[in-house]
């Protein structure tokens, strides 16, 4: 059997979850292991007491589940955290089975994220894998349509990587024409083919039981975006006209942003006459099983009167139940039911009140045929037998798809005019040594660290290099005599000298115009590198025509621990805040040379990052191996520890005045980022949340939605954060805190 091993990354997985994702799971896995397929659920459990284990529940399937926490969210956000222990369970799999022959993970939350970012960054065991992502709807969808501050961190973050993986997957499928379309009205992916396969759905049971609930209900999440707002002032109109049925709500409760409360908070506010009078009445959420009994034995009418919904698994429930479904036109759920079905539209409250009227008015023999209907249309678009043969179909295809030669990247940049430096008829025609690395060091009295730089620059595995050292006219005698010896004890070693002190970036500059290599790197005489870093990055430029350059993550050292997480540069959030190594980038030299020439303008440091932003205008694509192979030395006295806020206010008005083009383009986004979380040199780590929002959270309203929040934030510091909070000292230190940055800014 072809396609026999098969890896599942899902956040929900019965019996702990009874949610879209858990009922697509299950009904997916139960398709597959019945056709003999050897299927591997993958997902967190917060409440395991060892670090994973593994249940083996039936033929053909087990569950793998592990503790999230640990290193990872240390240094990673929630969200981003998870996403990598995922690739790294699945590479730990890998590693003592082989390869399966298809992953599929959802799009929600990016979980694939690094499973993909390490595919993609030519790392084994992942570069072989094939990933599917199969699309529910993703966050950044659900945030729009929730009205929550998408642009905060780390749902901005978030959702750049679910985009991403959308983007990057070997195939993305769909369950409904309707989340096809709505995903096409983002630029990212209007080249991305996204397959329509339904959701697979075996129903229990040809419904043949009398049907004696009178109950409207509605079923799902109290959300936003589940148009939970706009049926209750529908039923009102109703109300007011005389009608006495009750609505029930049935599901589980989310945060509502605009009001900083909990929907169903909000829900009682607003109406509370209603629930008051026993017109509105909250079920809260039920097990699937329950859920399903109180439908079969109550329910007649089921609205799903969502904003958007991908597919919508409740109207499926509603038909196995013998429920009359009345769905909004926003959603996957009508291509389920159809011509026949009951369906309003949010423009016109009418076609609400007469699509109920109907139902509640129509004769029980109407409504049994009609039933019937849904049942062998439901039966005939989401039967496993159907579903399965499409997919493997699908799957058949992506996986006898080659490698690709293009790394995908979600947005693309093309401006009128281009900029490039000037550079020298010489400079331009030197000849230039296929595969030659030319290590770039510029030096500037920093004596023996000087000696621990290279001796791990000679200890890297790529083997075609050159190292340049550019003496910027050092004054100190030990630097200088530092120097002389290693011209008299090393001649492969290229000194230049540089009469006077004109800089760092015009010392990059020196060392690019003498190097021979095709590739550059940039090494400041204090930082190393790891073993594998320059032969790994050469590695990505040789296989992607189009990056130019490439980074890695980066790890304090000496004055400092930690690990500094950087993303691919992506426009507009690199304009907002440098998110790599820039310092110590591979480069295509050429590239370089044209475009990435350090200004010496930038005097007081971020030259590095105005070089990522030129390459970046000019096309030149950059990615980022996400493992820390490079190490920065933290001292005292380095150009970086010595910046203000004065500083980067500076520098930051020369990177606008530079790049006004780029600035003016992406406006709104850059405004909207700046406004959720803050100046851009308050920001170290954009997965986590930024300390301004903690601080503008009210105390009570933090308290209200401490687990709501706390999941983007390292699993270890969760209850620290509720127990700093209610020490006196941690408030009295945070506003004192916040008082000198609204100083500052006047």
């Amino acid at each position: 059997m072809k396609l026999k091993k098969y890896f599942l990354l899902t956040t929900e997985f019965p019996p702990f979850y009874g949610g879209g994702i858990a009922t697509y799971c299950q009904h997916t896995v139960k398709m597959l292991t019945e056709r003999g397929h050897e299927v591997t659920v993958i997902l967190p459990d917060e409440n395991l007491e060892k670090e994973s284990e593994i249940e083996e529940r039936e033929a053909n399937l087990r569950v793998l589940k592990f503790k999230p926490g640990g290193e990872y969210y240390r240094y990673l956000g929630w969200f981003f955290g998870l996403s990598y222990h995922f690739s790294e369970v699945v590479k730990r799999l890998i590693e003592e089975e082989g390869l399966p022959d298809i992953i599929e993970a959802q799009d929600y939350l990016g979980i694939a994220y690094y499973l993909l970012q390490r595919k993609y960054a030519l790392e084994r065991p992942f570069r072989e894998l094939k990933v599917l992502i199969t699309l529910h709807t993703p966050k950044f969808i659900c945030d729009l349509y929730n009205e929550a501050p998408f642009y905060k961190f780390p749902e901005y973050t978030v959702g750049e990587a679910e985009k991403w993986c959308i983007k990057a997957a070997d195939g993305v499928i769909s369950p409904s024409e309707y989340l096809r379309r709505e995903l096409k009205r983002f630029s990212e992916f209007k080249e991305v083919e996204i397959a329509v396969i339904r959701n697979p759905y075996k129903m229990a049971q040809l419904w043949n039981f009398p049907k004696e609930g009178k109950e409207v209900v509605f079923v799902g999440r109290l959300e936003r975006r589940k148009g939970i707002l706009e049926l209750i002032e529908y039923m009102k109109t109703l109300w007011k006209e005389g009608w006495e049925i009750p609505l029930y709500l049935i599901g589980g409760d989310t945060w509502f942003y605009p009001k900083g409360m909990w929907m169903s908070q909000w829900l009682k506010k607003k109406y509370e006459p209603y629930f008051n009078e026993g017109f509105i009445i909250y079920v809260g959420k039920l097990p699937p099983k329950d859920l399903k009994e109180r439908l079969r034995k109550n329910a007649k009418v089921g609205i799903t009167p969502s904003l958007i919904e991908a597919f919508g698994y409740v109207i499926l429930e509603f038909i196995e139940t013998g429920v009359i479904p009345l769905v909004s036109n926003s959603g996957g759920m009508i291509e389920i039911i159809e011509k026949r079905g009951f369906i309003f539209n949010h423009g016109d409250e009418s076609s609400f009140k007469e699509a109920l009227k109907k139902i509640i008015t129509m004769e029980e023999e109407a409504l049994e045929e009609l039933r019937d209907h849904y049942f062998e249309q439901a039966q005939r678009l989401c039967s496993y037998e159907r579903v399965y043969e499409e997919k493997m179909s699908y799957l058949e295809k992506i996986s006898q798809s080659g490698k690709r030669s293009i790394y995908p990247f979600l947005r693309e940049i093309k401006l009128e005019k281009r900029e490039s430096k000037d550079i020298s008829e010489k400079t331009d025609e030197k000849e230039e040594v296929k595969d030659l690395l030319s290590i770039v060091i510029p030096y500037y009295n920093l004596g023996e660290l000087l000696l621990e730089t290279l001796k791990s620059v000679e200890e890297s595995s790529y083997p075609l290099k050159e190292i340049i050292i550019v003496n910027d006219a050092s004054s100190d005698p030990k630097s200088l005599e530092i120097l002389r010896m290693l011209e008299e004890s090393n001649k492969d070693l290229k000194i230049i000298h540089k009469p006077k002190n004109e800089g760092l970036a015009l010392a990059r500059n020196t060392g690019a115009m003498e190097a021979r290599g095709e590739f550059l790197a940039f090494l400041d005489a204090d930082d190393l590198v790891e073993r594998e870093y320059f032969e790994w990055a050469i590695k990505i430029l040789k296989e992607y025509s189009n990056i130019s350059f490439v980074g890695c993550w980066l790890e304090y050292f000496e004055g400092s621990k930690g690990i500094w997480l950087t993303l691919n540069p992506e426009f507009p959030y690199i304009l907002f805040h440098d998110s790599l190594n820039s310092q110590g980038l591979i480069i295509r030299r050429r590239d370089f040379l044209k475009y990435g020439l350090n200004d010496p303008k930038m005097k007081y440091g971020m030259e590095d990052y105005d070089m990522v932003i030129n390459l970046l205008k000019n096309g030149k694509r950059g990615v980022v191996i996400p493992k820390t192979l490079f190490k920065y030395r933290v001292r005292k006295e380095s150009m970086l520890r010595q910046f203000t806020p004065y500083t980067y206010l500076y520098l930051y008005n020369l990177l606008v005045e530079k790049h006004k083009d780029l600035y003016q383009l992406f406006g709104p986004e850059l405004f909207n980022l700046q406004n959720a979380n803050g100046p851009a040199f308050m920001i170290d780590n954009p997965t986590w949340e930024s300390f301004l929002w903690y601080r503008v959270i009210e105390k009570k309203e933090r308290e209200e939605r401490i687990e709501d929040i706390s999941v983007n934030i390292p699993y270890e510091y969760k209850e620290a954060l509720k127990t700093l909070w209610n020490k006196k000292w941690f408030r009295l230190s945070a506003k004192l805190a916040f008082k000198v940055f609204k100083k500052f800014l006047k």
